[in-house]
């Protein structure tokens, strides 16, 4: 059952449970997996480094870029504003420091900071 599986969990396994929303012992071995190939390893490291769940690489950055420099993209023009190009900007920038887990169940990237 669920229940006895939970149960079996280490603190770490039921913590990556939570935040991928699975009680699937495979897809949990799995995100655990991928995040140990990346050096996390407690519930720390992960509330540390997790940085939220998007749709695509562009919509993350697009996210991060309207939290930090909304007031700077408020006042560009819209012609310009229209032309920032936020797949680019993971690309030359985002992805060095961070890194993506693709859930192909939900289509959705996590994405984690390397420097947590």
């Amino acid at each position: 059952s669920i229940m006895t599986a939970t149960l079996s969990l280490t603190n770490f396994q039921q913590r990556v449970s939570e935040l991928f929303e699975t009680d699937d012992i495979g897809r949990i071995e799995f995100f655990t997996s991928e995040l140990e190939g990346w050096g996390i390893d407690t519930e720390d490291q992960i509330d540390d480094s997790y940085y939220g769940c998007y749709p695509s690489e562009s919509d993350f950055v697009e996210n991060i870029v309207d939290d930090c420099y909304k007031d700077v993209i408020d006042s560009m023009p819209t012609f310009m504003q229209s032309a920032l190009d936020y797949e680019l900007m993971w690309h030359q920038s985002f992805q060095h420091d961070f890194f993506t887990i693709y859930d192909r169940d939900n289509g959705e990237y996590y994405f984690f900071n390397r420097n947590f």
